[in-house]
């Protein structure tokens, strides 16, 4: 797994956990930029792995505002029910006595419908929908923002489809054991994480570009 974007002369590996110090803020803000942008034309980040595949932006979970994160969004509760409704797939018994319920609740309701003096259309209930009906959700409990940091990478361990996690100036926030529990337990779970920093993150190893786009590895 691979980053490269302008300035480097050559990709730099980020397989695993990594921290990238970019101390020259137009860099960084550039950086920021690009992330943004990514999949579209107008970015000049590139993100590959071994064989040089690129990306998908849909492999991406980028996380630049922790305070105002939702680890309960749109995006993230889609690959949820996605996930579940496969699990259900795998348990053909389970499945079939959803699909009875689902059809008795949609004969009943069809019924009623036909008492209206409205011409009304509908169509079956889908697991997936039962899914969402049931307002399935991811059960919070960070009081401090390392707890909801430490949420997002057990969240992002089971979303399969996601291959890089980005945590963009979250050091801002921690105190150096606390970073130190975040790297420990990504590496535990193999978690492919990259933590993007405008100023160096105590002592820990990094890649850093100073202010004249010198790039060092520090370990």
């Amino acid at each position: 797994m691979k980053i490269n974007f302008p300035i480097l002369e050559e990709a730099l590996d980020i397989e695993g956990v990594h921290i990238l110090v970019l101390k020259q803020k137009k860099l960084f803000a550039e950086t920021i930029k690009w992330l943004y942008q990514y999949g579209n034309e107008e970015s000049k980040l590139r993100l590959f792995d071994k064989d040089y595949k690129p990306f998908k932006p849909t492999e991406l979970m980028i996380v630049t505002d922790i305070l105002g994160f939702d680890i309960n969004s749109a995006p993230v509760l889609k690959l949820i029910y996605e996930d579940l409704e496969q699990a259900l797939n795998s348990k053909p018994e389970v499945k079939s006595q959803l699909e009875r319920l689902a059809a008795d609740i949609t004969q009943i309701l069809s019924c009623e419908f036909l008492e209206n003096e409205l011409d009304l259309e509908y169509d079956e209930i889908t697991i997936l929908e039962l899914i969402k009906a049931l307002g399935v959700k991811i059960e919070t409990q960070s009081d401090s923002i390392f707890e909801k940091s430490f949420e997002i990478i057990q969240v992002f361990k089971y979303l399969v489809r996601k291959k890089l996690l980005i945590f963009i100036n979250i050091a801002t926030y921690l105190e150096e054991k606390e970073i130190a529990s975040l790297i420990e337990y990504a590496k535990l779970n193999r978690i492919n994480a990259l933590f993007i920093e405008p100023s160096e993150v105590y002592n820990f190893p990094c890649y850093e570009i100073d202010e004249d786009y010198f790039v060092l590895v520090k370990k």
